[in-house]
């Protein structure tokens, strides 16, 4: 269907009207306007600029002395406000564990310093210095020797990259973390780092990548590979348990996921299984509480 134009031809075209004259008042409302919205945009590009880049990391050099001393003053720290555990059959088991993995590590071997923390909470967490926390709700949610070990092996590798000392630098700056190993910070900035990296999550990046290398070493030192997606199922099924108990997972890396990468991994791995001689039922009835 066609619309034809009336008999007369269409009507004339409405006439605009031209631009009004601006006052000297509008222009200089309008400037004003402009300024006021260039500030507030420059200061939202500083703010978001010191949200997403980074504080500068130290340099090799003085992160070996800033890993060493924090390492030092928070192991203090954790024994003055945790409930560490003592008990030389407990300790004895840990350390015949980490000696089989750290042997299987590459020159030069940290000495690591692995600390047995009384509380129910499902949690590892590894701190400056090679320092490495394990809970005892994670002990009595494990189910062997070979699976802790798959935890240590994840730990070490945050330990060997120098994970915390990383965060704690971009969260805090690294003329902070000096002062605190010069003794110029007091005892509450110790408890909020301590606190920081109870509950750190590193992000997806470094924690596959702490994955892949618990799988490998468990491989090279001789402890079956699959041990650590053991130990990942049996954090994960604490967790339908007593959630409000568990710490360890990383929410920015799907546990699922995990599990099923370190198992692909585990079965690439040559090994020739040498057992722990660790009696587990044994080391888990040694540790205080329940």
């Amino acid at each position: 269907m066609s619309i034809s134009q009336p008999p007369d031809g269409p009507g004339p075209l409405p006439v605009s009207p031209g631009p009004r004259r601006r006052t000297r008042r509008g222009v200089l409302r309008d400037i004003l306007v402009l300024a006021a919205a260039a500030v507030v945009l420059a200061a939202a590009a500083f703010g978001a600029q010191r949200l997403l880049v980074p504080r500068p990391l130290p340099p090799g050099d003085l992160a070996a002395k800033l890993d060493h001393g924090l390492g030092s003053v928070m192991r203090e720290q954790i024994r003055t406000t945790r409930a560490v555990v003592d008990v030389p059959v407990a300790q004895d088991d840990l350390e015949r564990i980490v000696s089989r993995l750290r042997d299987s590590l590459p020159d030069p071997r940290p000495d690591f310093d692995v600390m047995i923390v009384q509380t129910p909470e499902v949690n590892a967490f590894t701190m400056p210095g090679d320092t490495i926390c394990v809970n005892t709700g994670l002990l009595r949610a494990l189910g062997s020797a070979d699976q802790l070990a798959g935890v240590l092996g994840h730990e070490m590798s945050h330990a060997v990259h120098r994970d915390p000392l990383t965060m704690l630098a971009r969260n805090l700056g690294v003329a902070t973390l000096l002062s605190v190993i010069s003794g110029g910070q007091g005892g509450a900035v110790l408890a909020n780092m301590a606190e920081t990296l109870v509950d750190m999550h590193y992000g997806r990046e470094a924690e596959d990548r702490a994955d892949d290398f618990s799988v490998r070493l468990l491989a090279k030192a001789g402890i079956p590979p699959e041990a650590f997606a053991d130990a990942l199922q049996r954090i994960k099924d604490t967790a339908k348990k007593e959630p409000g108990l568990l710490k360890y997972l990383d929410p920015h890396s799907p546990i699922d996921q995990r599990i099923e990468r370190a198992r692909s991994l585990a079965r690439k791995q040559a090994v020739k299984p040498v057992p722990l001689g660790v009696d587990w039922p044994r080391l888990v009835k040694a540790l205080p509480g329940k």
